[in-house]
């Protein structure tokens, strides 16, 4: 189906998705400064069917020796909307019914439906494009809340994707103290992709 049939995903829209669809690893950074940064792999695989309005993937994030046993499991969507563009959130009901589908069983995924993920309110990342790169953050009101060790936090989630590059700091910030909790304490994390998969966006093939 091709970006014609989808006057509502602008140009800019669909070339985020296409530098985001692939899979990223942080290894140099992780080697140049091992006390701080773990060696991470975080992967966006295209949803093979249309289940959300926008343009879906399905994301998994483990560590570099252990992709079998993702620590993170979600789905995202990349929306158009009035004010621009927006990624939102969403959080599988059965996470270990779609383990391994990021990179091993990606045919798996055309079964996603609605019904299986749920939307995370209060977590939409806004995005603006800035020159060859985009830059997005959560949403103001710090209304994403995520409990880490039977501690309420909220998230802040600030992205900087380029055409080879994913940069992502999350940090758990106390409702009170607005002090952080947990996240990397070093800065964000940079990923490089290292295997694309452009190629498999529905809603942009034959660009």
């Amino acid at each position: 189906m091709s970006a014609s049939s989808h006057p509502h995903f602008s140009p800019e829209l669909l070339q985020m998705a296409r530098w985001l669809a692939g899979d990223f690893c942080n290894r140099e950074q992780a080697w140049e400064n091992p006390p701080f940064f773990a060696q991470i792999r975080v992967a966006y695989r295209p949803l093979p069917t249309p289940a959300l309005s926008g343009i879906g993937f399905y994301v998994e994030q483990a560590y570099g020796g252990h992709l079998e046993d993702p620590y993170r499991q979600a789905v995202v969507e990349l929306r158009q909307t009035r004010s621009g563009m927006v990624i939102r959130n969403y959080r599988p009901l059965e996470p270990e019914r779609w383990r391994g589908c990021a990179r091993e069983q990606p045919d798996r995924l055309r079964h996603l439906q609605v019904a299986d993920i749920t939307y995370l309110p209060g977590c939409d990342v806004h995005v603006q494009q800035q020159g060859s790169r985009f830059v997005g953050a959560t949403e103001p009101g710090q209304k994403c809340c995520v409990v880490r060790k039977g501690q309420t936090t909220y998230l802040q989630t600030r992205i900087e994707l380029s055409e080879n590059q994913l940069s992502s700091h999350d940090q758990g910030m106390d409702p009170t103290t607005h002090e952080q909790v947990w996240g990397a304490l070093a800065g964000a994390f940079r990923f490089q992709k290292i295997t694309d998969w452009q190629s498999e966006l529905p809603m942009i093939s034959g660009i």
